[in-house]
């Protein structure tokens, strides 16, 4: 009779110790990283004849907890971006562009993770600007394989910062000092890569969070 009373007592105790320790983890700042896989191409009202640039995505982030279920969170990638795409020349006609962008991207980001126990739905969005850190263009691409440097290549009218939209969701599986996450993320670019055509990224992620 004892042990059963022992028992009917100590079962709420470990109920709320469960919940509290899920409240504590969902009100403290929590730092993690990510990676993944990346599928880039080149978009916009001035290319045609697509085809995706394939790419890994790395980075580490800060999700800073708001109210309830939302946090905020930034992050610091790299990713490849860009692709081959036909496109209008300033000469007249049409050229080829095949494209290879490294970019340091900096999202910031609005993350709900719904409130379903351990494992949890997410979804997420916000601004991902992006500096490019580096460039390689295949000029010839009827020829040799070989690629040389934008500046090189005297592609003067490429911008070296990025503008874009994020959006994606996943499943987070939580415990009481981390959580493991894998979520699929779309970024479209807001902002044309060139100067003198519409010709923006596009770029479809899937990735594999740590935090603690």
């Amino acid at each position: 009779m004892g042990g059963g009373r022992r028992l009917r007592l100590a079962l709420p105790l470990l109920a709320w110790a469960g919940t509290t320790n899920a409240a504590a983890q969902a009100s403290r700042i929590q730092i993690g990283a990510e990676v993944g896989f990346a599928s880039s191409d080149l978009t916009g009202s001035d290319v045609t004849q697509q085809r995706h640039r394939r790419g890994a995505l790395t980075g580490v982030y800060l999700a800073i907890p708001m109210a309830g279920p939302v946090s905020l969170r930034q992050e610091l990638l790299f990713m490849l971006k860009g692709g081959r795409a036909t496109a209008p020349s300033l000469l007249g006609g049409t050229t080829t562009l095949d494209l290879e962008m490294g970019y340091i991207e900096m999202p910031l980001v609005a993350r709900v993770a719904l409130p379903t126990g351990r494992v949890r739905p997410t979804v997420f969005g916000g601004a991902a600007p992006a500096v490019q850190i580096g460039c390689s263009v295949q000029p010839n691409l009827t020829g040799p394989s070989a690629r040389t440097t934008c500046s090189d290549a005297n592609v003067a009218s490429l911008r070296s910062l990025d503008v874009g939209l994020v959006a994606g969701g996943g499943l987070e599986i939580r415990w009481p000092q981390s959580s493991l996450s894998v979520e699929f993320r779309y970024t479209g670019g807001r902002r044309s890569i060139l100067r003198d055509l519409d010709i923006r990224n596009r770029t479809l992620g899937l990735a594999l969070g740590l935090s603690f």
